[in-house]
């Protein structure tokens, strides 16, 4: 089949444009949910059917389908201007994306949009009464924060990771990134960002420029790919003992915490908070690994170790911080823990000078 050639002077065109275009589109006339499975979570909810935006008091996000994201409230409806940190529907920023892969012949499929509570607007009890409107349908909702995933086929799919577009809408603005997401431990929306936009900042771009980048990924999804998995694949070739090589990195990362965040200035990406977490956590997968029939097969490897600081940053309550939290922390854990670990001669798949 042909591949439908890009229009990079649409795609290119004043983005101030592009709204009152683009939300001339009906969502039902946009393509059908390429949607996966969703599951629930800790603190965590799926919402059934597209009609319905139910928040549950326990729950601190939900998921939602594609479609359901299609039917809520427009921010051009709620705030009868589009405002100016989010100058494109979400729906239509995500169908961008999925028509860019689509004409580049990649499979793209949406498999995740998490929305946390605080980012679900929903109309007032008073006016839902005085108009006769329910309160819990989607076209009475607005989503005004969220963060989400792309899948890009099975060409980019290993047992532990994959290939993904990660994608936020956050009180600052739009944000995009193509990395890998981690798939370990079933993680969710965890990412080893090789490239990273936004539309805010000094050092922000136009959403016009975003979607000529995201074209060019298309282009070059091998290339992006070799690149991020070897990264993993140099962690997964560092053999560690669980219960020593743990402590030391709990460690110096609360010796970071502490210095960088309170003397220093320079920020770490973990606070103390974040650093006691994922020592909890390592505790936790620390007797999973001793708990499992298999566990004389398994070897735990610096990979473990970087997994277990992306898997809290990736959970953080500030929503709005998790990409760039996590790209720092995998340059410093590359730098800090990687490099100086890594054995010193590599023989095929076997590896030596690995620490003892």
């Amino acid at each position: 089949m042909a591949k439908k050639k890009v229009d990079k002077k649409a795609i290119k065109k004043d983005i101030s444009e592009m709204p009152n275009e683009i939300l001339k589109t009906d969502p039902a006339e946009l393509h059908p949910d390429q949607g996966g499975d969703v599951k629930d979570g800790p603190g965590h909810a799926f919402m059934p059917g597209p009609e319905k935006i139910i928040v549950p008091d326990s729950a601190n996000s939900i998921d939602i389908t594609f479609e359901q994201l299609k039917a809520t409230r427009t921010f051009a409806n709620a705030k009868k201007l589009m405002p100016k940190e989010w100058p494109l529907e979400h729906y239509n920023f995500i169908q961008n994306i999925m028509d860019i892969a689509e004409e580049a012949g990649i499979p793209a499929r949406i498999a995740q949009i998490t929305v946390p509570i605080s980012g679900i607007e929903k109309i007032s009890e008073s006016e839902a009464v005085a108009k006769g409107l329910n309160a819990d349908d989607a076209d009475n909702t607005l989503i005004r924060q969220f963060i989400g995933r792309i899948d890009l086929g099975d060409e980019f799919v290993s047992d532990l990771w994959s290939l993904s577009i990660g994608f936020m809408y956050n009180k600052n603005g739009i944000e995009v990134c193509l990395g890998t997401n981690i798939t370990f431990c079933g993680n969710l929306t965890l990412y080893g960002e090789a490239v990273h936009y936004k539309n805010f900042t000094r050092n922000g771009i136009e959403l016009g420029e975003m979607f000529v980048h995201i074209e060019s990924w298309m282009k070059d999804l091998e290339g992006i790919n070799e690149v991020n998995t070897k990264l993993l694949k140099r962690m997964q070739n560092v053999a560690i003992d669980w219960t020593d090589d743990a402590s030391k990195f709990i460690g110096h990362c609360l010796r970071e915490a502490v210095r960088k965040n309170y003397h220093k200035g320079n920020p770490f990406p973990l606070n103390q908070g974040q650093v006691s977490k994922m020592a909890s956590y390592i505790i936790d997968k620390e007797h999973e690994f001793q708990d499992s029939p298999d566990k004389d097969a398994i070897q735990e490897t610096l990979y473990h170790l970087y997994n277990s600081g992306t898997f809290i940053l990736t959970h953080q309550d500030k929503f709005e911080e998790r990409f760039s939290s996590v790209k720092e922390f995998t340059e410093w854990f590359e730098e800090e823990w990687l490099i100086p670990n890594e054995p010193h001669a590599i023989l095929g798949d076997d590896v030596f000078g690995v620490k003892e």
